[in-house]
């Protein structure tokens, strides 16, 4: 290894060491300390004090590193946080979160190989499972299981934008070979969807990938929707399953649906009014797709959420609890 390269990779890791200047309270790293760090990864190397402050002044010229006087004798340095570059601590988090969701999804060795491929520092995950949990606000259901190669075979065909000659099973378990047109992939929860063409329909179709028992690409292009969009499907409620309907939503909350949703809006059109009548509650206003993710919500909240308005939507409420309840009476008798 020449000199240069060996420099190259010093400098590099002297840098990584060096705290931000972005943090909430910068303490830099003297000498002494980022040199007993370096020892710590790798005691083969010998480090002398001049050959650092070369290297610290380098960095410095090269607008990496600034130097934070706490006395003329023992200065300290400071990695300079590029405005592109990523926070050390998030980026921990987004690996944890990444991890947390693939889990189920992709075999342990493959997921292994994805984080390999990120790169990650000598240091690995400083963050890790041991310092953060996420948790999903539902009940947390196991992944669907889905085949690795199936699901690869649909990434490579919206990668080389290619239809797919697919088997798939729908709830009713009747199988159909429709040939697919692949526009984009969702994951909601713990099931990904395939948002497709099929045959020569116009609108697109979403399929469940582990309800796909087997996939071949074909040598024919992609027939792609110039008007797909994700946030249009969201916003219309397609993600939920949602007939594109948009109601205005008023019920009263209380207890702790009224903290949830004073702290974490159901819609940015969201509105939270005190009662008039000065009774324990608010009035929740919002506009929002109607969807059976709303319905789920709106029955899990019980009694402190009460829906006023639409009818449609109270009335499906009212029934729904009615006959829950006659069950719960049939059975205990």
């Amino acid at each position: 290894m020449s000199l240069s390269q060996e420099r190259a990779e010093r400098l590099a890791s002297i840098e990584r060491l060096l705290p931000s200047d972005q943090s909430a309270n910068p303490h830099g790293l003297t000498i002494q300390e980022i040199r007993s760090r370096l020892d710590q990864i790798d005691q083969d190397s010998t480090r002398h004090t001049r050959t650092l402050q070369r290297d610290l002044q380098l960095l410095i010229q090269q607008g990496r590193v600034r130097k934070l006087d706490k006395t003329s004798e023992q200065p300290s340095y400071l990695r300079i946080e590029d405005a592109d570059e990523i926070d050390d601590s998030m980026w921990d988090y987004f690996i944890v979160h990444l991890k947390r969701e693939l889990e189920g999804i992709v075999s342990s060795t493959e997921l292994a190989k994805l984080l390999n491929r990120l790169k990650l520092d000598e240091h690995g995950i400083r963050l890790d499972e041991s310092k953060l949990c996420i948790l999903p606000d539902s009940l947390r259901l196991q992944p669907a299981e889905i085949n690795p190669q199936v699901f690869s075979t649909v990434l490579r065909a919206l990668k080389e934008k290619r239809a797919l000659q697919v088997s798939y099973r729908d709830r009713q378990e009747k199988s159909s070979t429709p040939t697919l047109h692949p526009q984009g992939i969702m994951q909601r929860g713990p099931r990904i969807y395939l948002f497709a063409l099929k045959n020569d329909e116009q609108e697109e179709r979403l399929y469940a990938i582990d309800r796909i028992r087997s996939a071949s690409l074909l040598a024919e292009p992609v027939r792609s929707n110039p008007d797909f969009d994700f946030q249009q499907h969201i916003a219309a409620g397609r993600a939920d399953f949602a007939n594109g309907e948009t109601i205005t939503l008023k019920a009263i909350v209380r207890g702790y649906v009224e903290d949830l949703v004073r702290d974490c809006k159901l819609h940015e059109s969201q509105k939270l009014e005190p009662l008039d009548n000065g009774e324990a509650g608010s009035l929740l206003t919002v506009t929002m797709p109607s969807s059976g993710q709303l319905l789920r919500w709106v029955l899990a909240g019980g009694e402190n959420i009460i829906v006023k308005e639409p009818f449609a939507l109270k009335e499906i409420v009212i029934n729904q609890v009615t006959a829950t309840g006659q069950q719960y009476i049939s059975s205990s008798q």
